[in-house]
């Protein structure tokens, strides 16, 4: 079993170098597709420039005083019709507007943001490679953590941050089609790091079996409900995160990484699905935590730090949804979201090492 043990700790580690490439992936595709955003804005603006030139240029040169006799000599200037080569001055050309060199211009620009693109594409791709590897490291580290101690992974604060984190990683890889989340890709594979890096330097523990309070089928079904929650409520939280940040954008207006997002009301949209899908979970992983209490020490409810927590988080996520669908609140529910996953932090992280109560076995 150390060596399953051992596997587990290399896996894990090395999930987290994997999706540190991920992210340095993720980060150089947000570069250049904010490159090849701005590119036909530059050639444009340059095109413009030269377009003004020139018809200043035209119109000092369009009125002449003769000094002789005081009339005033009006000289044309048109531009060369390329279908009548040898003829004198005649109409103007009927040809498009974007010929001449602001169209050659801009072809080179097309040219250059299609090379930019095709780098955006590739670092997506790399990006998402390596994140569907890091997953699956990872996911071997946390079944092999199982099996070394024949028992569930998620007894103590380190099992949970990696089961967690594996959830997240999970749910944004299986619904990142169907929901077109993308987006979140950097700062969620940033979010995993940082998890994942807490896990690996503050939270481990060795392998160990479950004392008797943990000796009990609820184990299973109490914390898997409650880690799915949490993984499904943290890509909410990123979401409302970005959300609010590019509602501030589109109403200051200005460009830089967050022009990049999309619109804030398709963010907010994608955060309530995914919050609105985890609150019912979070509801069952209350219930069977109240359950299990009654089975373990004899009373459904006893107010303890983590049933509060637990409760308050329920509470908070209840008051999002309900101002979601409010008129007035909407605008808010996104700030609202952010407060109950506070709430959520607190209860999984603040009461383990702040509070002490019948929980308190679950912390370092």
């Amino acid at each position: 079993m150390s060596a399953l043990a051992a596997l587990s700790d290399n896996l894990v580690h090395s999930a987290t170098v994997v999706l540190a490439l991920a992210m340095v992936a993720h980060a150089a595709e947000w570069a250049f597709l904010r490159e090849r955003r701005t590119a036909p804005d530059a050639a444009t603006s340059r095109s413009g420039a030269k377009r003004r030139a020139a018809e200043s240029s035209g119109a000092a040169l369009a009125t002449e005083t003769d000094a002789r006799g005081g009339d005033t000599v009006v000289a044309v200037l048109e531009r060369p019709d390329a279908g009548r080569s040898g003829e004198g001055p005649g109409p103007a050309h009927a040809g498009p507007a974007d010929t001449g060199p602001a169209h050659a211009h801009a072809g080179g620009g097309d040219g250059a943001a299609g090379a930019q693109s095709l780098r955006t594409a590739m670092f997506h791709r790399i990006g998402l490679a390596l994140t569907i590897l890091g997953t699956i490291l990872l996911g071997g580290g946390v079944v092999s953590r199982g099996v070394a101690a024949e028992r569930v992974p998620w007894s103590n604060l380190y099992e949970f941050a990696i089961t967690g984190s594996l959830v997240i990683a999970v749910t944004y890889l299986v619904t990142l089609r169907r929901l077109r989340i993308g987006f979140l890709a950097l700062p969620l594979v940033g979010f995993l790091l940082v998890v994942l890096g807490i896990a690996i330097t503050v939270l481990y523990l060795p392998v160990s079996g479950l004392i008797p309070a943990l000796q009990s089928y609820w184990l299973v079904i109490h914390v898997s409900a409650a880690v799915t929650a949490t993984g499904v409520l943290t890509l909410g939280a990123v979401a409302s995160v970005l959300q609010i940040v590019k509602a501030r954008q589109e109403r200051r207006g200005g460009g830089g990484y967050v022009a990049q997002l999309p619109p804030a009301a398709t963010i907010e949209r994608t955060a309530y699905r995914l919050n609105a899908f985890a609150f019912p979970v979070w509801t069952f992983a209350l219930i069977a935590g109240a359950i299990w209490a009654a089975a373990a020490w004899g009373r459904y409810w006893g107010w303890d730090p983590k049933e509060t927590w637990m409760f308050i988080t329920w509470v908070c996520y209840a008051a999002y949804l309900h101002a979601r669908s409010t008129a007035g609140w909407r605008s808010r529910a996104s700030w609202i979201a952010l407060v109950a996953y506070a709430a959520l932090l607190f209860n999984l992280i603040g009461v383990n090492f702040l509070i002490s109560g019948f929980h308190s076995y679950t912390g370092k």
